[in-house]
């Protein structure tokens, strides 16, 4: 049907791709755009056809999901995301865009997408990219969203709303093309800068880059006394100072340069870098990373660290993978603990003999959440003494205490290296590990399940290494102790009954709800540890635990690629209630009330607990050996 254009011009003037666009280029867009509907579970058309072809189209509520031939998920798509028919339809393999949520969406003419891209460059350099990166992703089975592909409100966020002018390196450094090689790079090193902007008239002509110097001069034996304009970068690109960061990040990352000038009426007037993008939305987690490297006291890191939720609530509403949000806090846990490590060597003194700081669980991992506790230890050398440990039991405690400040908290059952049970010599730990494996407790198991996955954040690397190597021969070999690793993994099952109706918890604090931890995601872990036990596979973060299985030929190809897409879908579904309930105010927490779900997404999760439990059933027909 035909657009209602003032409804659909309000619409696109907000989005991404379009919301620089002057009033009548987004009336022309409006005017040549028709809208259309889908049915869930109904498919888009993927070509440009004949009697009416599509060059863009967009969502406007609902949901798609484009799959290859394979079945490989490619993306996900939701309102104001977009696809390109003519990419998809030329890419290296055939292409399926399927509807999850019943979608209203638009298709903008290819006469009408031709033409604004053709007279709009901004819009050009992001299409090119889009298609470029298609075409070389698309053809990869890693179940990986092309990059291109990933939500573009990204873009829109609002620290990328602001002004060119504000963030840029002023004032410009500039030079004439006559000048020699040598001279322009006597000016860079003189002013500390990376790249000088060549002038003639005062008009931009071209760009002298630190690359430039290396790959166009020192690497081809250009004398430095011939002029910098046989060298430099002619007509570089370049932005006016009135554009936005959202229009210079575009510019940059399409055109795979850094440094972008910045003009006034085509003079130049100032320097804008990635690094001023950055800096311009202080909740980066570069940012974060700089404020916790440069803080003296645990105040300072509790005062950066208290910025960690905006972060992720901002990486959510960029759909960044589950995966990719476990990374970025578990690399800010770990810069905080190696902080509190450094500023409590600053009190206490040069440790007594080598060491190592422990992780364990969700940080080791590398897969923490908002609301993670702490999990960790201290290991020493063989060569500690008892004053070994009268140095670190002061020391822990100031970096548990200083975890704990920075809203890291303690871990309700002390497995913290404040507790003298979790600081050991190498040979200790051993010990310890060899009695869990050997004694087939229930509480040896527990510990097991949770130490099992370490990882070192601070110290001597080999100690943990030693371990690791020395736990893995162990438990290989003990193939009881897998059995009963598998049955104690069973008790954490998918909240499904009988007739895959959700289960839901009785807890007072959390009836009818969903433990999206517990019964979600822990039970893939539990699956990935014990058959990574089993083949002795060092891998501790789960999705690469399951990626060495299938290289190793311990799980089929098939099961792998279903296991991680479970476990990023349930992840992702207990990110976005963790977000919602952080703008809520609420407590932070892993449950999940199915009815705030809809029913298309409720079957999907349905569909990943009955895969989980067919895994389960799996692990538990290989690992049993007569004693489940």
């Amino acid at each position: 049907m035909v657009a209602e254009t003032n409804d659909v011009q309000n619409f696109i003037a907000v989005q991404a791709l379009f919301q620089h666009l002057a009033e009548s280029n987004l009336e022309y867009l409006s005017n040549n755009i028709y809208v259309a509907y889908q049915k869930s579970g109904g498919e888009l058309e993927v070509g440009t056809g004949e009697a009416k072809p599509v060059g863009l189209v967009m969502v406007r509520s609902g949901s798609l999901e484009i799959r290859d031939a394979q079945h490989n998920l490619i993306d996900r798509l939701s309102a104001g995301d977009f696809f390109i028919p003519r990419v998809l339809a030329q890419a290296p393999a055939e292409m399926i865009v399927r509807v999850l949520e019943d979608c209203l969406y638009y298709e903008l003419s290819e006469s009408a997408f031709q033409s604004i891209r053709s007279n709009d460059e901004d819009i050009s350099r992001l299409c090119d990219t889009y298609a470029r990166s298609y075409q070389a992703d698309a053809s990869k089975s890693d179940n990986a969203p092309a990059p291109a592909m990933r939500k573009q409100h990204a873009f829109t966020d609002s620290y990328l709303d602001q002004s060119v002018k504000d963030y840029m390196t002023a004032p410009a450094f500039c030079a004439s093309p006559n000048i020699t090689i040598r001279r322009a790079a006597q000016i860079m090193t003189n002013n500390k800068i990376s790249s000088l902007l060549i002038t003639e008239d005062e008009r931009l002509v071209g760009i002298m880059t630190d690359r430039d110097l290396r790959t166009r001069v020192v690497a081809k034996g250009v004398a430095d006394t011939e002029p910098v304009s046989g060298v430099m970068t002619p007509k570089p690109h370049c932005i006016d100072m009135r554009g936005r960061l959202h229009q210079a990040q575009l510019v940059m990352m399409s055109s795979g340069i850094h440094h972008l000038p910045v003009v006034d009426r085509d003079v130049p007037v100032g320097m804008l870098g990635m690094s001023d993008i950055m800096r311009a939305n202080n909740l980066e987690p570069l940012s974060l990373t700089r404020g916790i490297n440069n803080a003296t006291t645990v105040a300072e890191l509790a005062a950066v660290a208290a910025k960690l939720p905006d972060l992720v609530v901002k990486l959510i509403e960029r759909d960044t993978r589950p995966y990719e949000v476990g990374e970025i806090i578990t690399s800010l846990s770990d810069a905080l603990t190696r902080r509190l490590l450094r500023l409590a060597e600053t009190v206490y003194g040069k440790p007594p003999c080598t060491w190592a700081w422990l992780a364990f669980g969700s940080q080791a991992r590398q897969e923490q959440m908002l609301g993670s506790d702490q999990d960790n230890a201290l290991i020493y050398g063989n060569n500690a003494d008892d004053s070994a440990d009268a140095y670190f039991a002061p020391f822990a405690r100031f970096v548990n205490d200083g975890l704990d400040a920075c809203g890291i908290h303690r871990c309700p059952g002390d497995i913290m290296a404040s507790n003298p049970k979790w600081r050991m010599t190498l040979a200790g730990w051993q010990k310890t590990f060899n009695y869990w494996i050997q004694e087939r407790s229930p509480k040896a198991l527990m510990h097991a399940s949770i130490f099992f996955d370490m990882r070192p954040v601070a110290g001597d690397r080999e100690l943990v290494n030693h371990l690791r190597g020395y736990v893995l021969a162990k438990a290989r070999s003990n193939t009881i102790f897998l059995a009963l690793m598998t049955q104690n993994a069973l008790e954490h099952s998918p909240p499904l009954g009988f007739f895959k109706q959700f289960v839901l918890e009785k807890d007072g604090d959390h009836n009818h709800t969903l433990d999206l931890k517990k019964r979600g995601t822990i039970t893939i872990v539990d699956i990935a540890r014990n058959y990574s036990l089993a083949a002795a596979i060092s891998e501790v973060n789960t999705i690469s635990r399951l990626q060495a299985m299938e290289r190793a030929g311990v799980m089929s190809r098939e099961l792998v690629a279903s296991l991680v897409d479970a476990h990023e879908f349930i992840a992702g579904i207990r990110l976005q209630a963790q977000g919602e309930k952080f703008h809520a105010g609420d407590t932070v927490d892993n449950q999940l009330d199915p009815k705030t779900l809809s029913p298309l997404v409720r079957h999907q999760l349905k569909e990943a607990f009955q895969l989980v439990r067919q895994a389960q059933a799996a692990m538990k027909a290989r690992f049993g050996g007569g004693v489940l």
